[in-house]
């Protein structure tokens, strides 16, 4: 049973009885690349979303948010290509600003602890799609979506295939993926966030792990985005990047 598995469970029991909005999308990156109506990959949205060019706000700290990742190396626990929406859509939010939940189920059998920092990296989309903008910690997200992107097509559909496509495209360990988006109202991303907390406590316990089997002991909040000492950790994650990458490279060469 992999840490994360109770935790899936539970977001399965939050969703049952709710009214939701499913969409099925294809598992392979290249069918979830297919005619999307804005762009998606690195450097689509080139700045900031100012007010006046803002159709609709997600998760504004006024109104609350919450988003967590989670994962599993059991596939049959995520549906792979399945978005749920708890709440209404992009489109039908124009000029309001709403609570905002967001959940990422995924799943693999060479899924390990490991993967845990890898996969937050690319937990939200910052500059990854045209017209979105979003600020994000471990447990919380403020996004907005520009009038242009959603004239053009973009809704709660096309954040998850963007979602998918990041993720699935930089973490090839992934089988099966699932997205769960509410804007619904604050009760609702608060019960969510009720599992975020839960969740954030397996998160913490698996990286002072892993950095504690390289050696480092971890005295902080684990919050990477907010931490003054963010580019030395990246520094220390590329150096053992590297020698796993030397290593690989030198056992390759002694084959030869």
């Amino acid at each position: 049973m992999s840490k994360y598995d109770e935790h899936i469970e539970n977001v399965d029991k939050y969703l049952r009885g709710r009214q939701v909005r499913e969409f099925n999308c294809p598992p392979s990156v290249d069918d979830l690349k297919k005619d999307l109506p804005v762009q998606v990959g690195p450097r689509s949205n080139p700045g900031i979303i100012l007010r006046s060019d803002m159709f609709a706000e997600l998760g504004n700290p006024a109104e609350g948010s919450s988003g967590f990742i989670v994962w599993t190396e059991d596939t049959s626990l995520v549906r792979d290509g399945r978005i749920t929406l708890i709440g209404p859509d992009i489109p039908d939010l124009e000029g309001a600003s709403v609570p905002f939940g967001q959940v990422l189920m995924i799943a693999g059998e060479k899924l390990d602890t490991e993967v845990q920092e890898r996969i937050e990296e690319y937990q939200h989309i910052s500059d990854y799609l045209e017209g979105y903008m979003v600020r994000s910690s471990s447990q919380s997200i403020w996004g907005r979506v520009s009038k242009d992107s959603v004239a053009k097509g973009f809704n709660m559909e096309i954040l998850g295939k963007a979602l998918m496509i990041n993720m699935k495209s930089n973490v090839p360990e992934i089988e099966a993926m699932e997205v769960v988006f509410v804007t619904s109202n604050k009760d609702d991303v608060k019960q969510l966030g009720e599992i975020a907390v839960e969740v954030d406590d397996v998160r913490k316990d698996i990286i002072k792990a892993v950095w504690k089997e390289r050696g480092y002991d971890l005295d902080c909040d684990l919050d990477c985005n907010s931490c003054e000492s963010k580019v030395t950790c990246d520094d220390i994650r590329d150096i053992i990047r590297a020698q796993k990458e030397k290593g690989t490279a030198e056992i390759g060469g002694s084959e030869g």
